[in-house]
């Protein structure tokens, strides 16, 4: 599954709190890849720090 298809499926969780969303995505890529949720989890979380990093990039400058 790429990170696309992950995040596709978190904007498709219904509303909640972020961690909610990301629970029941993790669980959904679970289901779907037979891999264990919570590296569903942290694939997804990964997925999505990368994302935000590309769409707000300027945010990120000082935090080396």
């Amino acid at each position: 599954m790429t990170k696309d298809e992950m995040i596709g499926w978190f904007k498709s969780a219904p509303m909640g709190s972020r961690h909610e969303r990301m629970l029941w995505a993790a669980r959904k890529i679970a289901r779907l890849t037979g891999a264990t949720e919570g590296g569903s989890y942290q694939m997804l979380l990964i997925a999505l720090i990368g994302a935000e990093r590309r769409l707000y990039p300027e945010e990120f400058n000082d935090c080396a």
